[in-house]
């Protein structure tokens, strides 16, 4: 509950309210008070009133025995009570506010400054942190947050809201949206370009890779039409984008957990009528003839005033190109030649977008940093001459030669890069022998890249390691086609298993969800249906919990890049945002004042300020965001009235407060986090006469 301060009327105030009064005369002068700051030479502030040392003060009975050195109503044998300090009158033996040592015990106004630790008191707070008012990270205004055994808010990229998974529909030219929490429920299904319902790959829209940003909305990468669409996840509270004056968007309106295919049921939409596909945008101006878009990653940073840039980064395998859109937008921001032909991406902690180039069997860099336009880009590649790639560290293009053809690739908390993939099996009369690769940018040349032949690790099967996948924990997972899901310990990649249970199935993308459950999505082959296994970790590598036939609803599924946002979150720096509303008065006028607070900031890390002020709950999420403070440099406390002000933002009755927490990598295995242990806000009200 918030701590509220009754509301009382300063001296000066009451007299400008009450027209009998002349605040101006000296015939009617006022000597009530509050503190003594509002007395004038050497009076303080006794009872209420200014008074001179040698005021006379009718103590009431027992008066004739009273010794009063200073003249402050206080002594030995005085009706008020004792004096700590005879010979000083603001020195009574009872604290007041007033900035003194009031009880001579060394502190000043302790026990009795009003609920925003000062002597106004008419100013009231509201807190968060510690038990009267604990930080939530479980709620949904929460995100990427958790707390720590002291009730402190620290980052946790294992509580990114990450409660859905989207998982293409190729055939049909479409991708379905389902909870990641049993009973695993079909929440929506879209359309993601006009043409649907091919019946076949590489025809109609073709949507295979997929993307998820810090927000939960979905890029949907199209192979045959070569464009891009995003899809929001706000289902029903979607904004209205075809401007009709109404939401409407695929719901399972019967509860049966999987959306119908049937337009005239109405659960899923036909293409251009559903308001959560944000925009939809053909690629033609950034790849020229494209036919296979191939690659796409989400890319959020943090703007000068706190603000998230949301980018995409699109790959053309046929026309060997790159792209940046603007993720709000759509609209092409940079297109460049790419360092190898891109089949996956994925984007780690220091801005640097890794290629799974398979047409040239390579790992390509680009730093995002450093490729910002047109011109940044059109740079020469650095070609690494062995598998190490130490040569090309600094360069803004590398490509980085494999001992195998690379397919999915994923990026973990350490900043390592995994690649699924294979080598021909002619030598054994096979097709391919998959393999796997951990390449670690950070390490000393001669030890970064780690080669691993499934075969000969016990697990053998005709076919390739495709989606690939970094949780929590340590742990990697990879889909072996028909092989199983292999489980891999991060630290020591020949440690590795196919989980009973997984194997027969046609595994083709891997994913992670909010929980650390792993869902490898398979194809439908070998007379087996397209579908979902979800396999829930135990600690170590041989505890695992299968459960198949998830998302039976699927189609044609060639899918298995990021489908939940959590390789963004875990691999790139980490970022978790906390919002609070809080309340200010019943009448028309809210004035906020500070922002106090009690935080710790290691190097690297930064704790973000921002409000947004409107007249009802409601209204706050159309209001302008105004940045408060950042921590590092700033410090408590902070003026949200002075942030308003200069922002030319009115104060309203509502308040509500954004807290990021971010923490920026120093090294590639450190993952460090700032402390929020309080935060206070504080606000006064206009008077109350009734």
């Amino acid at each position: 509950m918030p701590r509220l301060s009754p509301i009382r009327l300063s001296p000066t105030l009451l007299c400008l309210l009450l027209a009998a009064c002349d605040c101006g005369s000296n015939e009617l002068p006022s000597r009530r008070c509050t503190t003594s700051a509002e007395c004038s030479g050497a009076e303080t502030c006794v009872d209420g009133v200014c008074q001179a040392p040698d005021d006379e003060v009718d103590a009431g009975p027992g008066d004739e025995m009273c010794v009063d050195g200073d003249g402050d109503g206080f002594g030995e044998g005085c009706a008020r009570g004792a004096d700590c300090d005879d010979g000083d009158p603001t020195q009574t033996g009872t604290e007041a506010c007033d900035g003194r040592d009031n009880d001579c015990d060394g502190m000043a106004d302790e026990g009795v400054t009003s609920a925003c630790g000062d002597c106004n008191p008419d100013c009231e707070a509201s807190g968060l942190g510690g038990d009267d008012m604990p930080f939530m990270p479980d709620s949904p205004d929460a995100d990427g947050v958790g707390v720590d055994d002291d009730g402190a808010l620290v980052l946790d990229s294992r509580r990114v809201n990450t409660n859905f998974i989207w998982i293409a529909n190729t055939t049909e030219g479409s991708v379905s949206r389902f909870q990641t929490t049993p009973p695993y429920a079909e929440v929506g299904r879209y359309f993601v370009g006009p043409n649907v319902n091919a019946g076949a790959f590489f025809a109609g829209n073709d949507p295979s890779r997929t993307s998820v940003n810090t927000v939960g909305d979905a890029y949907v990468g199209n192979r045959h039409d070569n464009d891009l669409t995003r899809i929001s996840v706000l289902g029903t509270d979607c904004p209205d984008t075809n401007g009709d004056g109404a939401v409407t968007t695929s719901q399972d309106l019967n509860g049966d957990g999987q959306i119908s295919t049937n337009l005239a049921d109405g659960e899923m939409l036909a293409w251009g009528q559903d308001d959560c596909i944000l925009w939809h945008r053909n690629l033609d101006d950034a790849f020229p003839g494209e036919q296979y878009v191939r690659a796409v990653a989400a890319q959020d940073v943090e703007g000068p005033d706190g603000e998230l840039q949301e980018f995409v980064w699109v790959g053309g395998y046929g026309t060997n190109r790159v792209a940046k859109l603007d993720g709000r937008t759509g609209a092409t921001i940079l297109a460049t030649a790419s360092p190898a032909n891109p089949y996956g991406f994925a984007l780690d902690g220091n801005g640097i977008l890794w290629i799974s180039g398979r047409g040239t069997q390579s790992l390509g860099r680009v730093d995002t940093n450093r490729c910002v336009d047109a011109t940044s880009c059109e740079v020469e590649v650095c070609v690494a001459s062995s598998g190490e790639g130490a040569e090309c560290d600094d360069a803004v293009k590398g490509r980085i030669p494999l001992a195998h053809r690379p397919y999915g690739v994923t990026v973990d908390f350490n900043q390592r890069v995994w690649i699924g993939g294979d080598v021909s099996g002619a030598s054994i009369g096979r097709t391919y022998i998959p393999h796997f690769t951990r390449y670690d940018p950070s390490a000393a040349p001669g030890s970064r890249m780690v080669a691993v032949n499934v075969r000969d690790g016990g697990v053998d099967f005709d076919h390739v390691v495709n989606g690939i996948a970094a949780d929590a924990e340590g742990w990697i997972w990879g889909a072996g086609w028909n092989g199983g899901v292999l489980r891999i310990e991060a630290a020591n990649p020949t440690n590795f298993i196919a989980v009973p249970g997984t194997a027969g199935y046609f595994n083709k993308g891997m994913a992670i969800d909010a929980e650390g459950k792993v869902w490898s999505i398979a194809m439908e082959a070998g007379g087996l249906p397209a579908q979902a296994i979800v396999v829930t970790p135990g600690a170590t590598i041989g505890e695992n919990v299968v459960q198949v036939g998830v998302a039976g609803s699927i189609r044609g599924s060639y899918t298995y890049s990021d489908m939940t946002g959590l390789q963004l979150r875990l691999a790139t720096n980490p970022r978790g945002t906390y919002r609070h509303v809080f309340e200010g008065c019943d009448a028309d006028t809210t004035d906020w004042g500070d922002l106090r607070f009690e935080a710790e900031t290691p190097a690297g890390t930064t704790v973000t300020f921002r409000v947004r002020t409107a007249a009802t709950r409601d209204g706050l999420e159309g209001a302008e965001w105004v940045g408060v403070g950042v921590v590092p440099p700033d410090t408590s406390p902070l003026s949200v009235a002075t942030a308003l002000m200069d922002a030319g933002v009115a104060p309203e009755r509502f308040l509500m407060l954004e807290i990021v927490l971010q923490s920026e990598r120093s090294s590639s295995t450190e993952v460090i986090t700032p402390r929020l242990l309080g935060v206070d806000v504080t606000h006064t009200c206009p008077p109350d006469f009734g």
